[in-house]
């Protein structure tokens, strides 16, 4: 991205950029030999901010998970940077930060998993969970409040050592409290957040104690920018400010009133590298998947992929399956649904059970209606991101209907990388859908019936109106790629610079 690294250099001038997130940029690991690689991260918030990492000359902050990371911290110098190169030739600066292992397990794996994550995708049964007691009360104090503040004192020892005025630039639900932290101590910094899962509504953050959904509040209202995905999400927030706090909020200019600071709250739907994408499209590797695809896929091919969370929704999807081909035998034997899946958080026993749950689901609807030549699902449960890549040039309908999503970057990858008029059926409740929604076929994600009447008109749909909404969906993605949600960001970011 020539143009937004020569943006970014020329507007970040003379200011130490921070980005900071739980996950750092890279991934370390064995291969089977025992050789030690070093990737760029998976996931859509490493590849949004590695650009803006790697542009403006970033230090990226971020948790020490395992040894592999610990390996890298001895390699630190004397400022505690790790600069790193990867497989691809991208070098990061980071600064790596140590918890003590049962505060980091009660901080990611009880609190931000699964605690924040179910809340702000209302995945919570109400009626039966969650039970809050005094082990929640500590898992917060000693997880996730510390392991926060562990995270703010590196970056103020991060700030420290540039003479120039520090930008943070902090990412996700993990570090909700940390923004306040670093206010306190560098009240010239300059913060940043961007919320990467959808808000959710001023009443359901009261399933949580109040000194705890007050202190995710009053945290990132430390910061001087707050972006969310969608203008529901904007919306949602500022109603939690008045409703939840009594602050003054203005609807109209997107602003809360707070300790006599003005933060701005704004809507920066996050999109896809779009070069970054079409080159992989057209690689060998892809290539050579398509061609397995095209050996045994059937006439017509309906295609998700998805980590197995439980917000994805991939049961009801299933069912929705089942029910077209209840309602239309004549798709017997003439379609598959192929589920390509990674999995997500196997150590949070409601994912292992919903894992279960859906190879149960295919399960059955297979037993049900295969015949010796032809299996209605074919499920894969693994990591490839050639052969998904070859997957989304292929498919005819590709579903995405998660309960809630903060964006989903599925829909847009699909409808970026589909060569043959692919019509992208798409729950309402994913962020996606305020960009993609008047192009795709949209659904109420909890209907069986009308998600299967919606993947039979993905099926039947005239070429002409499969041609001419493929056409927009491109056009929709390219003309919002990652460029304009970096671009849009720095701008507010620019005005605040020049106050």
């Amino acid at each position: 991205m020539p143009g937004i690294e020569s943006y970014l250099r020329q507007m970040l001038q003379g200011w130490q950029t921070i980005v900071v997130a739980n996950r750092p940029p890279i991934d370390v690991h064995l291969d089977p030999s025992g050789q030690q690689r070093i990737t760029r991260g998976g996931g859509g918030l490493v590849t949004a901010m590695a650009a803006l990492a790697k542009a403006s000359g970033s230090i990226w902050v971020g948790a020490a998970r395992g040894e592999s990371d610990l390996d890298l911290v001895r390699r630190a110098g004397a400022d505690g940077v790790v600069e790193v190169t990867t497989e691809g030739g991208e070098t990061f600066r980071t600064v790596f930060v140590e918890s003590e292992p049962e505060a980091y397990e009660l901080y990611y794996n009880q609190i931000s998993n699964p605690l924040l994550w179910f809340i702000q995708h209302y995945l919570w049964d109400l009626g039966r969970e969650p039970i809050l007691d005094s082990e929640t009360g500590r898992a917060w104090r000693d997880g996730y409040v510390k392991v926060n503040q562990n995270f703010a004192d590196q970056v103020v020892a991060v700030a420290a050592r540039s003479k120039a005025r520090p930008l943070i630039l902090t990412q996700d639900y993990h570090l909700y409290l940390m923004p306040a932290m670093v206010r306190t101590q560098l009240p010239e910094a300059r913060l940043q957040h961007f919320i990467h899962i959808p808000w959710p509504t001023p009443q359901y953050w009261k399933v949580i104690p109040r000194h705890m959904r007050d202190g995710i509040m009053t945290g990132l209202l430390g910061n001087d920018v707050v972006g969310l995905q969608t203008s529901l999400d904007v919306r949602n927030f500022l109603m939690t400010c008045e409703e939840n706090l009594g602050l003054g909020v203005d609807h109209r200019q997107r602003i809360v009133f707070y300790e006599g600071r003005s933060v701005w709250i704004r809507a920066y739907p996050i999109s896809i590298d779009i070069r970054g994408m079409t080159e992989l499209a057209a690689s060998d590797e892809v290539r050579k998947e398509e061609e397995l695809i095209a050996a045994w896929r059937p006439e017509m091919l309906i295609l998700r992929v998805d980590r197995t969370d439980l917000s994805k929704n991939i049961v009801r999807g299933f069912l929705a399956y089942e029910r077209l081909l209840e309602i239309h035998p004549e798709l017997r034997g003439r379609v598959v649904f192929w589920a390509f899946l990674q999995r997500s958080r196997q150590n949070v026993d409601a994912y292992r059970a919903y894992l279960g749950a859906l190879v149960s689901a295919a399960a059955r609807v297979n037993r049900r209606f295969q015949t010796g030549t032809w299996l209605p699902i074919r499920l894969e449960v693994g990591e490839n991101l050639h052969r998904a890549v070859a997957a989304y040039k292929s498919y005819d309908a590709l579903l995405v209907n998660p309960i809630y999503d903060g964006m989903n970057l599925v829909a847009k990858e699909g409808a970026l990388c589909n060569t043959r008029d692919g019509v992208l059926v798409l729950s309402e409740n994913a962020g996606s859908y305020e960009e993609l929604g008047p192009q795709a076929l949209g659904i109420n994600p909890f209907d069986i019936d009308q998600t299967a009447e919606a993947l039979h008109a993905a099926l039947t749909m005239p070429k002409r109106y499969r041609s001419n909404r493929a056409r927009q969906l491109r056009q929709i993605v390219r003309r919002n790629d990652i460029t304009r949600w970096i671009s849009n960001q720095l701008q507010d970011l620019n005005d605040l610079l020049d106050q």
